[in-house]
């Protein structure tokens, strides 16, 4: 089923279908900041199974998920004293951050850490908020090919019959991705990816010193 949205202003009546949905072990493709997503409530071991399948997406691959509030991120991880004030000067936004998991995130989605971030996008987030749980958000596509920014790039790849809801949004504007920062690698933290947010800038405010950053930059490695 596609239903087309208005990520602005979101319907009442649509935010109930899909948190329907998503309870019942549905799977659905939803308009992110960056590009369409695909996801499932990241409680259900078998719905996360199904997006590894549909995806061709290796199974040691973790997924990511988006969150609505440090509350919830306590829920789910490990969560230290710069780990919360990331949360606090960068979220809602697009920064992904990778902790050390608790035992309510199923193995099959991390079976060590969990990576997370608070969604800038009014419609997520209140689904999030009703589902009272954390939503699997990783791109629409078949791993390594082309990022979906419209339905008709999701459709390409996947097969409608395989997804129980499609949020249609229109054609999304091809900003740049999240920048990850992990806490699991040592020396931690580890920018895994420089997205929209500068490493420098976080590593920054997370007083890092100049002289030792290189040893933080996953990326460049």
């Amino acid at each position: 089923m596609i239903i087309k949205i208005d990520i602005d202003k979101p319907n009442e009546e649509i935010i109930h279908k899909v948190v329907e949905v998503l309870q019942k072990g549905g799977i659905i493709v939803y308009p992110t900041e960056t590009a369409y997503g695909i996801g499932c409530n990241a409680f259900n071991a078998e719905a996360i199974k199904r997006i590894f399948l549909l995806k061709n997406r290796p199974f040691d691959q973790p997924l990511p998920v988006i969150i609505n509030s440090l509350k919830m991120a306590k829920r789910i991880g490990l969560i230290n004293k710069e780990v919360k004030n990331l949360i606090r000067k960068y979220h809602p936004g697009p920064l992904v951050i990778g902790v050390s998991k608790r035992k309510t995130i199923p193995d099959i989605l991390n079976k060590s850490g969990i990576a997370f971030r608070i969604s800038s996008c009014k419609f997520i987030h209140e689904i999030v908020k009703r589902l009272k749980g954390p939503l699997v958000s990783t791109s629409a596509n078949l791993t390594g090919q082309i990022t979906p920014y419209s339905v008709e790039d999701v459709l390409a790849q996947l097969q409608e019959s395989d997804i129980e809801l499609i949020l249609d949004g229109g054609i999304l504007a091809k900003n740049k991705p999240s920048t990850i920062i992990d806490f699991q690698i040592k020396p931690s933290p580890q920018i895994i990816r420089e997205g929209e947010i500068p490493a420098d800038e976080i590593l920054d405010f997370l007083k890092v010193d100049e002289k030792e950053r290189w040893k933080h930059k996953n990326f460049l490695k």
